[in-house]
């Protein structure tokens, strides 16, 4: 009697489990639809000239084309593991402060390949500090990325030289190389369309799984659940016949 109940229990917890799990692949895969759904709609609008972002909320903004007037901070962030094509490589990320509201964004110009190792990064880099980006005002093309905050493990940042490598988009760890009286937009990037000048490869994906692969999980994981009914059916069948 004892052990019926223990297996009853442990297959409920099992099945219940897979259960919610598929339900949340589900909704993975409708936010997904609608995040794509959204980039395209507003993605067919016309390019508009962005002044001003705000502390406001600014779902609004995002995937808008827009073109941003500005000058570019020569501060350059590396970050890491971004791969492309099997290849590792980074993401290249500049300040960007806007000529009418002095606001600074974090703009992402692509993404580049690794060169030597990472310890030479300030060596095998330099370049990107000789650019000479900062020098003119420029009017810049693309869209606004929403970026949550990134979760890492042990230090985010790793040299404290230019450009300087991070393991993600922390926007704490970058708001502190610029002076605190400066106001520092947080949680979006301006993805630089091709268009642009100091650009690097720009083939930019709106979302890294698309809703396909959610399905898939969540077939998984009601196939999962089941199996289990199906072995509970069978072994209730059996203790009863023994």
């Amino acid at each position: 009697m004892k052990l019926k109940l223990l297996s009853s229990i442990i297959f409920l917890l099992c099945i219940s489990l897979f259960l919610s799990l598929g339900f949340w692949q589900l909704d993975r895969a409708n936010e997904k639809e609608n995040i794509i759904k959204l980039y395209e709609e507003r993605q067919s609008s016309d390019i508009v000239s962005l002044n001003y972002i705000g502390k406001k909320p600014i779902k609004d903004k995002y995937y808008r084309n827009y073109k941003i007037k500005g000058r570019y901070i020569n501060q350059t962030f590396l970050i890491d593991n971004k791969i492309k094509d099997k290849q590792p490589g980074f993401n290249v990320i500049s300040l960007f402060r806007i000529s009418s509201s002095k606001e600074i964004i974090l703009v992402d110009r692509g993404w580049i390949k690794m060169k030597g190792q990472r310890q030479n990064i300030e060596k095998n880099f330099k370049f990107l500090n000789n650019e000479n980006i900062e020098k003119n005002v420029q009017e810049i093309y693309g869209y606004i990325y929403p970026r949550e905050k990134s979760y890492t493990i042990g230090d985010i940042s790793t040299n404290k030289s230019w450009p300087r490598l991070l393991q993600a988009i922390n926007f704490n760890e970058i708001k502190s190389t610029i002076k605190v009286s400066e106001p520092f937009v947080e949680g979006i990037v301006f993805r630089l369309s091709e268009n642009n000048k100091f650009g690097f490869k720009r083939d930019w994906k709106i979302v890294f799984m698309d809703s396909t692969k959610h399905l898939g999980y969540a077939f998984q994981w009601f196939s999962m659940a089941l199996a289990l009914v199906i072995l509970i059916i069978l072994f209730f069948v059996r203790m009863k016949n023994e």
